[in-house]
């Protein structure tokens, strides 16, 4: 964990595209999903991981967080989530995924999630979180000391709600 125990400001550097926002901080990248996963948008995200990659010196650590309004990708995305994985997945510690809603829509991104680690064969990497809490908690498993505390990682998913306009969810 970064030395200031994960306390501070919320990250200045979201970038927003077409309802998807992330934002990267020391070696780790959130994104928040409210629109669908759909080719532009997934090669948005992957160009925000591609800089992060080229300025962390080693690994990195990521997590998506999709509203229930993000619907997952259709088959002709393919292309787009594979590029994407190709670019991450040798150099990720963790990547996680977290949705955001009620026990039908994470049922729904279980399921999704679940098919596709049978097809690349990364469970020990891929994780499924049922809350930003237990998602932060599965990247703290695996933190370098570039990759900031549970605390800035919440600031920086609050960030992300604002930057799309969302509100955050009821107890935060």
């Amino acid at each position: 964990m970064s030395e200031d125990g994960g306390l501070g400001v919320a990250p200045a550097g979201v970038q927003v595209f077409d309802g998807v926002a992330s934002v990267a901080l020391g070696d780790a990248l959130l994104t928040l999903w409210q629109a669908p996963a759909r080719a532009a948008r997934i090669r948005h995200v992957t160009g925000v991981a591609a800089a992060l990659l080229d300025r962390a010196p080693g690994s990195i650590v990521a997590c998506q967080f999709l509203l229930p309004s993000a619907s997952p990708p259709r088959m002709q995305e393919r292309a787009e989530i594979s590029a994407g994985i190709d670019l991450v997945m040798p150099r990720a510690r963790r990547l996680v995924t977290t949705p955001l809603g009620d026990a039908a829509w994470q049922s729904v991104v279980r399921g999704v999630m679940r098919a596709g680690l049978f097809l690349i064969g990364q469970s020990t990497l891929v994780k499924v979180a049922s809350s930003p809490a237990e998602a932060f908690g599965l990247l703290g498993q695996v933190s370098s000391a570039e990759t900031p505390g549970a605390e800035a990682l919440a600031a920086a998913l609050d960030a992300l709600h604002d930057a799309l306009k969302v509100p955050l969810p009821k107890g935060r």
